[in-house]
C-alpha cells in the first residue's frame, strides 16, 4: 500500500460518488485495505484529496515543462505563435488525456488546497510561461514579462478547465488549442496596442 495506491482509489471512488459522499472507508474498500491502513498515510479525506490534487498538477508542470524546454532549446529559435502553441498543446493534452480524473479534481481544487499551496504551484506554471515567452525570437524588449506570463497562463488555465468542468462531451484537443491561441492573439494584440505591456 502506496500513497500512490491511496489516491489513485480515492479518484476512482470520487468519480463514482462525488466528494461529498466520498468516505475514508469507500477509499480504503477500493484499495483493498483496512480504513487504519490508509489512516496510516492521510489524517482524512480531505487531506488525500489535497495530496491527489497535488501529484496531478505537478504531472501538468512536468508536462509544461518538457514544452519550455523544447521551445527554449529550439536551434533556430521560435516565435511567440510557436511557443504559445506548444505551452497551449501541452496544457491542453495533458488535461484532456486525464478527461473525467481531471474534471472531478479541478471541481475540488480550490476546496481541498491550502491558499498557499494553490499560489505556489500557480506560480510556478506562470514562471514556466515567462521563460518560454522571453526565448521567443520575436519577443519584443521592454515587456512586463511576468505580467503578460501571469495573463497568458490564466488565460489557458482558464479555458481548459471550464472546457472541462462545464461541457459534457469534449471538443477536440485541437479545437481548444485554436480557441486558446485566438484569445491569446487578441489579448496580446490588444495589450501591444494600448502600449500597457511595457515595464514602468
Amino acid at each position: 500500500m502506496t500513497s500512490a495506491a491511496i489516491q489513485d482509489a480515492f479518484l476512482l471512488v470520487l468519480l463514482e460518488k462525488g466528494y461529498e459522499k466520498t468516505s475514508m472507508r469507500d477509499i480504503s474498500n477500493v484499495a483493498g485495505v483496512s480504513v487504519g491502513s490508509v489512516y496510516q498515510y492521510f489524517p482524512g479525506k480531505d487531506a488525500v484529496a489535497a495530496m491527489t490534487v497535488q501529484t496531478w498538477v505537478r504531472k501538468l508542470s512536468k508536462a509544461l515543462s518538457s514544452a519550455v524546454d523544447g521551445a527554449v532549446q529550439a536551434v533556430e529559435g521560435r516565435t511567440v505563435r510557436e511557443v504559445l502553441r506548444l505551452l497551449a498543446q501541452a496544457q491542453v493534452n495533458t488535461m484532456l488525456d486525464g478527461g473525467a480524473r481531471w474534471k472531478v479534481l479541478c471541481s475540488i481544487e480550490r476546496r481541498v488546497s491550502p491558499q498557499a499551496v494553490y499560489n505556489r504551484s500557480y506560480q510556478h506554471n506562470v514562471n514556466l510561461f515567462q521563460k518560454a515567452l522571453a526565448s521567443a525570437v520575436d519577443w519584443p524588449a521592454g515587456l512586463d514579462d511576468a505580467r503578460l506570463a501571469f495573463n497568458a497562463y490564466t488565460i489557458v488555465d482558464s479555458l481548459v478547465k471550464q472546457t472541462l468542468l462545464v461541457n459534457s462531451a469534449l471538443p477536440s484537443a485541437n479545437t481548444v488549442v485554436d480557441d486558446i491561441l485566438l484569445a491569446l492573439d487578441g489579448y496580446l494584440l490588444g495589450a501591444l496596442g494600448r502600449g500597457s505591456v511595457q515595464q514602468s
